[in-house]
């Protein structure tokens, strides 16, 4: 997104693409954070207690079934993070652009009140 500021008209224009530039972004951003979302919601619902886990609380060995279930949350916790790391990282550089055309939009305000 680029701002040329050369005469009003022209300069309405650009904020008008820029308007359309991040309505798209907004709705592009949506579809990442549902995805996020869905990347969550898998996570949690594989987690169900291992045979293992519970055949050692059967055997009375709590202790151990309770530090494997402790592995197994961690391990699904450290994948989540890995598989929703990259669509963190395109959602905050989506924001980073919508902030940059709120900017330039500033500036396209300033010139058009002058």
């Amino acid at each position: 997104m680029t701002l040329t500021l050369d005469n009003p008209k022209s300069v309405k224009l650009q904020v008008k693409n820029i308007n359309l530039i991040q309505k798209q972004l907004r709705a592009i951003k949506k579809e990442v954070s549902l995805t996020i979302k869905e990347i969550n919601q898998q996570a949690t619902q594989t987690a169900p207690d291992s045979l293992i886990s519970v055949g050692l609380d059967l055997l009375g060995k709590r202790k151990w079934a309770g530090q494997l279930r402790q592995s197994t949350r961690r391990a699904i916790q450290s994948d989540k993070i890995s598989l929703r790391q990259p669509y963190m990282d395109v959602k905050d550089y989506i924001d980073q652009v919508i902030l940059e055309g709120d900017k330039i939009k500033l500036k396209a305000e300033q010139y058009l009140a002058e």
